[in-house]
């Protein structure tokens, strides 16, 4: 989607930066999911945790995984809408304020990406 204009350290720093987020919301989706099926509600200890690990997890730590599950699909689209109204505008006003700096980079030979773009939706 994003193509050439992004580069991978960038890429690799935005998850970086993501993934404490992404952890802390497991226990949100967790909840939510409880409260969507009226399940009880797991407690979150170490010993659980090492069960997941070695691989003995039990029937309650499966329905838990189920829980955040459920969560995540309900609420996954309304966090996506969110960030789109908030981040949309902000990438707007960027590209608008950076693109004139770019622009005087270009060579006048080579065609402009809108330019490109323009010339493939017209055809």
């Amino acid at each position: 989607m994003l193509g050439t204009s992004v580069n991978a350290p960038t890429i690799m720093l935005a998850n970086f930066v993501a993934t404490p987020i992404e952890l802390s919301l497991i226990i949100v989706f967790l909840r939510f999911g409880e409260f969507l099926t009226g399940g009880a509600h797991f407690p979150l200890t170490a010993d659980a945790l090492k069960e997941i690990f070695t691989g003995k997890a039990s029937k309650e730590i499966l329905l838990s995984i189920v829980h955040a599950l459920l969560g995540w699909l309900v609420l996954a689209p309304f966090i996506f809408g969110l960030l789109y109204i908030v981040f949309v505008p902000c990438f707007t006003m960027l590209v608008r304020k950076f693109s004139s700096s770019v622009s005087s980079v270009e060579s006048d030979d080579e065609p402009s990406y809108t330019e490109v773009m323009l010339k493939v939706r017209d055809a």
